[in-house]
This record gives C-alpha cells, sequence and structure tokens, in this order.
C-alpha cells in the first residue's frame, strides 16, 4: 500500500507538473510578437537581403549547416562587414533547426573556440542523454501522464542543455528572423513557429520554449511523437483575417495558393474543429526549409514577403543559400532477389522522397530568378525599341531588377578527384551520434564548398567587385580517420 502511495504521489506530480507547450493569446493585434517586421534594423538597410535555409539530418545537417555559417562570418565585404551578418532569415528543418535556433540565439558565444567546442561535440549529439533520460523511473512517471510523451522528453532535454530555458520571447528584436520549420500532420503541411503562424491559433508564441519548436521540427516519426499545440481559436482573440488570406482563398487564383489559404483559413474555422495541432518533424513537408522562402519571394503570402520590397525598390539583391545535407547510402538491394525488407522499405519511405523534393524546391527558386532575369531583359529590349521608336514615349516598369543569386552547398559539390569525400559524407547516418572526426569533417566540407562554389563567388564579386575567396582544403588525414568509421558496407 505504501509503494502504491509513492506512485500515485509521483504520478499525481508528473502530471501537474507538465506543463502546456503554448497559452492564449490575449487578444489579437497583427503587429506585436516575433514577427519579422518588428526586429530592429542594424543601419545597413535592406538593400541586400539574405536567406539561409537548413535541411534535415540530425547532427550531419547540425555540423554541415554550422560550417556554412562559419564560411559566412569569414566572408567579408565592403568595410571588412561579414556576410553573416547580413542574414535576414534562417529557415530550417529537423536537424538543422538545431543551429539555426542556436545561432539566433547564442551568436556571440557559438564562433568562439569554446563555444564552437561545447556547441559541435557536446550539445549536437544528445542521442545518449535521451535514452538515459527515457530509462530514469522519474521519467517513467512522467511518460505515463496524458499530457507528456517521448517528444516532450526530447524537448525538456534540448531546454534544459542545448537552449538554456530561453522562449520566443528571446528573439524579439534581433536578426536573423529564426523560422522553425514543422510538419502539420492533419494538413501535410509546413507549420512555422512564427507569430503569424500562431496567431491562427489565437496563441501567443513568445512564451514558448525554444527548445518544443525544435524538438516539433525533429520529431522523425515512430522515433518521437508528436508534438501537440493547443488551438484557442473557438475560445476567440478578436483576430482579423488579413488580407493575403482573404485574396488567396479565391476559387480564382491559381490551385496552389488557393490550397495554401484554404489549409491555414481552416484553423480558425469553426466547422473544422481543431482544437488541437500535432505537429512531426518538418522535412515531411519540406526537407530543405526552403518551400516558406520560396513563398515570400513569389508572392505577398508571407508575412515576411520580399516581392513587395522588390517590387518597391527597397530590396536590390537577394542572396538565398541552401545547405543540403541529404544521404546517399549504398545498398544491396539490386544484388538479391529478394525484396527488401520492413525496414528498409520504412527508411526509404521517409528518406527517398523527402530527397527528390527538397531537389524541386532548389529547383523551384533557380527557375524562378532565372525567369526574373529573362523578364526583365525582354523588358529592357522593349523600352530601347520604343524610344528608338518612338522618341518621348515611356514604357511604365521597374528601373532595374533585383540581382538574384540562388546557391545550394551540397556534397555533390565534391566530385572528380574528391568523389571519396562525397560518398563519406553521404554515408553518415541520420543519428544524433557523430564521431568527433565526422562532425570535423562535415565542417570542414562546408567551409571548402562556400569558399569554391562558383555561384556563391558570383554572388559575393556582385556585392562587392573586390571580393576574392578565401583559400580553403580538408586534410587529408581528417578524411581517412572521418571516412574509416563509416559504414562500408551495404544495407
Amino acid at each position: 500500500m505504501r509503494a502504491s502511495a509513492v506512485v500515485a504521489v509521483a504520478l499525481l506530480l508528473a502530471g501537474c507538473a507538465t506543463p502546456r507547450v503554448n497559452n492564449k493569446l490575449a487578444t489579437f493585434d497583427g503587429t506585436s510578437g516575433y514577427r519579422y517586421d518588428t526586429l530592429s534594423k542594424d543601419g545597413t538597410g535592406d538593400d541586400l537581403f539574405v536567406i539561409l535555409a537548413f535541411s534535415g539530418g540530425g547532427t550531419r545537417a547540425a555540423a554541415f549547416s554550422y560550417g556554412v555559417m562559419e564560411a559566412l562570418r569569414d566572408a567579408r565585404h565592403t568595410t571588412n562587414r561579414p556576410l553573416l551578418d547580413d542574414v535576414d532569415v534562417i529557415s530550417s528543418v529537423s536537424g538543422g533547426s538545431f543551429t539555426a535556433a542556436y545561432d539566433a540565439l547564442f551568436r556571440d558565444a557559438m564562433f568562439t573556440d569554446q563555444g564552437r567546442e561545447v556547441y559541435l561535440h557536446e550539445k549536437i549529439h544528445p542521442q545518449d542523454q535521451l535514452v538515459r533520460r527515457a530509462l530514469w523511473p522519474a521519467s517513467w512517471f512522467k511518460l505515463l501522464s496524458r499530457d507528456y510523451d517521448r517528444i516532450n522528453l526530447a524537448a525538456d532535454l534540448y531546454d534544459e542543455t542545448i537552449f538554456e530555458g530561453k522562449t520566443f520571447a528571446a528573439l524579439m528584436g534581433k536578426k536573423p528572423y529564426l523560422i522553425l520549420n514543422a510538419t502539420d500532420m492533419s494538413l501535410g503541411q509546413r507549420f512555422e513557429f512564427t507569430q503569424d503562424q500562431f496567431d491562427l491559433l489565437c496563441s501567443d508564441l513568445s512564451s514558448v520554449k525554444v527548445a518544443s519548436g525544435v524538438a516539433a521540427s525533429s520529431a522523425f516519426p515512430g522515433l518521437l511523437s508528436p508534438l501537440t499545440l493547443e488551438s484557442f481559436a473557438a475560445e476567440g482573440c478578436s483576430y482579423r483575417e488579413p488580407l493575403w488570406l482573404t485574396n488567396a482563398k479565391s476559387p480564382d487564383n491559381p490551385a496552389r495558393r488557393w490550397k495554401r489559404g484554404l489549409d491555414a483559413a481552416s484553423y480558425q474555422d469553426e466547422k473544422a474543429d481543431r482544437r488541437f495541432i500535432h505537429l512531426l518533424d518538418g522535412g515531411l513537408a519540406d526537407n530543405i526549409g526552403l518551400r516558406g522562402p520560396y513563398v515570400a519571394l513569389t508572392s505577398n503570402d508571407s508575412g515576411w514577403g520580399v516581392i513587395q520590397k522588390i517590387n518597391q525598390g527597397v530590396i536590390s539583391r537577394v542572396v538565398v543559400v541552401t545547405a543540403n545535407a541529404k544521404t546517399k547510402h549504398k545498398t544491396a538491394w539490386d544484388q538479391r532477389r529478394d525484396a527488401p525488407g520492413l525496414l528498409s522499405v520504412l527508411g526509404f519511405v521517409t528518406s527517398g522522397p523527402m530527397d527528390n523534393y527538397s531537389f524541386d524546391s532548389v529547383q523551384l527558386v533557380t527557375d524562378y530568378f532565372d525567369r526574373l532575369r529573362e523578364s526583365f531583359q525582354d523588358f529592357t529590349a522593349c523600352k530601347t525599341l520604343l524610344e528608338a521608336r518612338c522618341p518621348g514615349a515611356t514604357l511604365p516598369g521597374l528601373a532595374r531588377p533585383a540581382d538574384f543569386h540562388a546557391i545550394e552547398i551540397s556534397f555533390e559539390g565534391f566530385r572528380g578527384a574528391d568523389d571519396r569525400v562525397r560518398r563519406c559524407l553521404e554515408e553518415l547516418p541520420t543519428t544524433f551520434k557523430l564521431s568527433r572526426d565526422q562532425v570535423e569533417l562535415l565542417r570542414r566540407a562546408a567551409y571548402v564548398l562556400v569558399t569554391t562554389s562558383a555561384s556563391f563567388n558570383a554572388a559575393m564579386k556582385a556585392i562587392d567587385a573586390r571580393w576574392t575567396p578565401r583559400d580553403a582544403a580538408i586534410d587529408p588525414a581528417l578524411v581517412a580517420r572521418a571516412c574509416a568509421a563509416t559504414t562500408s558496407g551495404t544495407r
């Protein structure tokens, strides 16, 4: 009886100690909270707009995106200004969200020698800690609560060991604008941890732990349970539908925009009865973090729309850098008559389509930039012809186009003589437990890929004609050590 009483009290305390993930928004105003327009300006203006997109992939993605940021920190232009300081938005999913969120909170410490050591070799390896915590008796009681699951256990661990209890309120007024992307299970669409998204739930993002956003963004199906948010839309918060949403729902719109508008409106739709929102890994909807930026670049259906600022002449240069840490494991499937087993099939289903979708996202942005350049060339040719044949006539239009640069940093950048490095990086597992040498190789590989990228150097030349890239290389001894630890066999 005494033991039963202790268990009962422990269960009661565990249930009472479980806070809700998100709270109700008192009153909607559409201007306060964590939004792009509330961020402070650094005196440089918006002429240069830089977007980073970080893919998923566990520690592999976290370390790779860290190396990309190091390269941007060392890429200095004009008055010795680091390009990293010009970054306006970081959009991330899954493993990339660890680096994106850590940078947004702790950049001053992140790139010091001590900060690099702590982050790369201690903080982004939570796998063993998560297993140990799950085995603690105290965690058993929590996990028996209906309001506490594996995802909450992960969020608590990340909160204590990585993000130091910070909420989104700590990001208010600071650049870059952080967009952590998860996947709404009911819609199969992106769910952003931004106040514009939380407005639809009549919820206040500022009180949400950053660790909860990262946990939702990296909640890989089966390994972690979905993160559940409460919607307070039925209680009301004086929400007023923004004009873009009203316009987007018009049936006259292209199907993609119309569907996106309907999905957003469903959070406020009483008939939909969406009282709880269940979120999984952001990679299920967008494994490279580019869908949100693509919407902002091509339409006004975003709280931080870029296209309007371009049309107004406020932004004249746009640089999009994507860190894509996708894998390509060797298999022996084609060597056997027997069909792949269940685990192999599940691995393919959860990763193969993601990689293809990521490629399409990168191509969408690249093609869009190409179309804009071609359109302006056509406009310029028509204007020249009109002025030659009809002196005094004018052709309305933009005085000059924005200068667009889309840069993808991926393992495929290692080719030819560096093919061994590419194969090694592609075969690193999607896990939160990599060796020190593997982490260092990922970091260094990203740095080299950025500094040797032709598209990156073209972008830097456009920003500063005096730009010259740094010399960068990978120590062959590091490659030997890191790649010796990779799985050389097939699955």
